[in-house]
C-alpha cells in the first residue's frame, strides 16, 4: 500500500493537512435549573490509602520500574531514548531489527517491553494478565499493538480489494484480542486499525461500509457473549467526529436490553474545548433512546497532531474541566462544565452511565474516590465505574486504589461499614517487540509532557526501593 506503514495509527504531525460488571441505576427525576451542581462542589480529596502502596510490586518489577521511569522522566535521557527507539522501530536493517536480532530482542524484551507490554504470544499474554490480577487488579484492558500510520505527504490508497484485506486483518486481530481476555475484562480497539479505506470514510464522515459494519458487529457479539467490554479509543480530531457517530450506533444496539451490561464504550478527550458539549449531546441521545452511555474519560493523547486552537488554553483549565466532567458523571448531575442541552428551558434527565476514569492524576483519582465513598456510606445507588491506567505508568496511583479496596474489605467485614471497592484495570498492549516499540514510541511522543511529569512516580518508586533495601 502506497505511503502506509503498518505500525501505529495516524501519525502525530502528519494529519495536519486534514485540519479543515456493571451496576445500573434507575433514571433520576428531571433536575431543576437550580439543582445543577457547580463544578468542584463538595469535591474533597480522599486521603492516601497507604504511604507504601508500591509494596504490592515484586522487587524485580520495582527495580525495573524505577530504572525505566528515571530514564523516561529525565529530559536529558528522554530525547536520545526516543531517538534510539524510533530508529530500532523503523529500521530496515535485518541485523538491527528487534524481531530478527536475537540479542537485541532479548534486551528489549526484558526491559522496555516487559515494563509496558503484555506479551508476543497468547500464552505470554495470559500469564501477564494473571500476574496483574494476582497483584489485585480487577482486570485488564487489552489492545493489539498493530496499527496504521499515515506518513507525511502520503495519499490514502482506496483500492477496494486492499481495503477488504485490511478490514479482514483488523477483524481477526481484534477477535483474537477479545478471546484472550476473561469475563469482566475489556478489549480496546481503534477503527483506524481497519485500514486506509476506513480512515477515508471517517475523514469524510461517511456511514460505515457494510464490511466494517459486519466485522464490528461480529466483534460486539462475541464480546457480549464473553462478558467483555469494548473500549473504542479516541483518535485525531480529523476523524473523531466520524468515530463518535459509528460508536453511538453500536451503543444503541449493545448497551440496552435485559442483560443490563455495558458492552460498548466511547472515549472522550477532555483537552478539547468541545468535549463538554459533545458529551452532553451524547448523554441526551442516550437518555432519549434508552441506552447506557459507556464513557472512557481521558485528558487526551494527540497534542502533537490536533490543531492547538481546539485545546483549553492551559493545563489548569484542562484539569478543571476533567474533574468537573468526572464529578457530573459520577453523581449523574449536570454542572457548570457539563451543561445540559435544554429544550423549553427544562434540562433533560441524566441517563444511565458506565464510566472508565482513565487518569494518572492522583488528585483526580482521590477526588473521585471521595465522592464514591460518600455515596456508599449514604446508601446512594452508584453508576458502574472503574479506573484505568496504562501499564508501566502511574503504578503508585493504581496500587493506592488497590490497597484502598483491600482496606474497605476489612472495614466491611469487621465494622459492617458500607464501602465501595475501586475496580482498577491496567491498559496493556500485545504484539511483537517491533509492533509494541512503535506503539510505545507513539505514546511517548504524544504524552511527552506527561512523561516529564512522571518525576512524581520516580520519587515514589525510589522511596519504596530505599525502604526495601535499607528499611527506612
Amino acid at each position: 500500500m502506497r505511503g502506509f506503514r503498518r505500525t501505529g495509527i495516524l501519525g502525530q504531525r502528519q494529519i495536519k493537512r486534514f485540519r479543515s460488571s456493571p451496576v445500573h441505576v434507575a433514571p433520576t427525576r428531571p433536575p431543576s435549573p437550580h439543582s445543577i451542581r457547580q463544578p468542584g462542589a463538595a469535591l474533597s480529596a480522599y486521603p492516601a490509602a497507604s504511604s507504601r502502596s508500591l509494596s504490592l510490586l515484586s522487587f524485580s518489577a520495582l527495580v525495573r520500574s524505577y530504572v525505566i521511569t528515571a530514564l523516561t522522566s529525565t529530559p536529558t535521557f528522554l530525547t536520545p531514548s526516543l531517538y534510539l527507539l524510533s530508529f530500532l522501530a523503523h529500521t530496515k536493517n535485518a541485523i538491527l531489527s528487534p524481531d530478527r536480532n536475537v540479542i537485541l530482542h532479548k534486551i528489549l524484551k526484558r526491559t522496555f517491553y516487559a515494563h509496558f507490554c503484555a506479551g508476543e504470544s497468547p500464552k505470554e499474554v495470559e500469564g501477564k494478565i494473571q500476574e496483574l490480577k494476582a497483584i489485585g487488579f480487577r482486570g485488564v484492558i487489552l489492545a493489539y499493538a498493530k496499527e496504521i500510520v499515515l506518513l507525511p505527504g502520503s495519499n490514502i490508497d482506496s483500492d477496494e480489494s486492499h481495503g477488504l484485506e485490511e478490514i479482514s486483518a483488523w477483524r481477526r486481530g481484534t477477535l483474537e484480542t477479545v478471546k484472550l481476555v476473561e469475563r469482566g475484562d475489556c478489549a480496546a480497539l481503534k477503527f483506524s486499525g481497519a485500514g486506509a479505506s476506513t480512515v477515508q470514510q471517517l475523514i469524510e464522515k461517511q456511514p460505515m461500509s457494510q464490511e466494517i459494519r459486519d466485522a464490528t458487529t461480529e466483534i460486539c457479539e462475541i464480546a457480549k457473549a464473553r462478558g467483555v467490554g469494548l473500549l473504542f479509543d479516541a483518535e485525531q480530531h480529523a476523524i473523531q467526529e466520524g468515530i463518535d457517530q459509528w460508536i453511538l450506533e453500536f451503543q444503541r444496539m449493545y448497551n440496552k436490553g435485559a442483560s443490563k451490561r455495558t458492552v460498548v464504550y466511547g472515549t472522550y478527550q477532555v483537552y478539547l474545548r468541545s468535549t463538554p458539549d459533545t458529551l452532553a449531546r451524547h448523554l441526551a441521545i442516550a437518555q432519549k433512546e434508552g441506552f447506557t452511555l459507556g464513557v472512557k474519560l481521558v485528558r487526551g493523547a494527540y497534542m502533537g497532531s490536533d490543531p492547538r486552537q481546539l485545546f483549553w488554553r492551559t493545563k489548569a483549565e484542562t484539569d478543571r474541566a476533567y474533574d468537573s466532567i468526572a464529578e457530573a458523571l459520577i453523581r449523574r448531575e449536570w454542572n457548570g462544565i457539563l451543561k445540559p442541552p435544554t429544550q423549553d428551558g427544562v434540562p433533560p434527565q441524566f441517563p444511565n452511565v458506565s464510566l472508565v476514569l482513565a487518569s494518572h492524576n492522583n488528585q483526580t483519582v482521590r477526588k473521585a474516590m471521595a465522592i464514591r465513598k460518600q455515596q456508599a456510606e449514604d446508601g446512594v445507588k452508584m453508576i458502574d465505574m472503574s479506573y484505568g491506567h496504562l501499564m508501566g505508568m502511574a503504578d503508585e496511583v493504581s496500587c493506592e486504589l488497590i490497597m484502598a479496596g483491600q482496606k474497605r474489605n476489612e472495614d466491611e467485614q469487621h465494622l459492617g461499614a458500607r464501602t465501595e471497592k475501586p475496580k482498577v484495570y491496567k491498559y496493556v498492549v500485545w504484539g511483537t517487540v517491533s509492533q509494541c516499540l512503535k506503539y510505545l514510541l507513539r505514546r511517548a511522543e504524544e504524552n511527552r509532557d506527561a512523561v516529564f511529569r512522571a518525576r512524581e512516580s520516580r520519587i515514589a518508586l525510589r522511596k519504596e526501593l530505599v525502604y526495601r533495601l535499607w528499611g527506612s
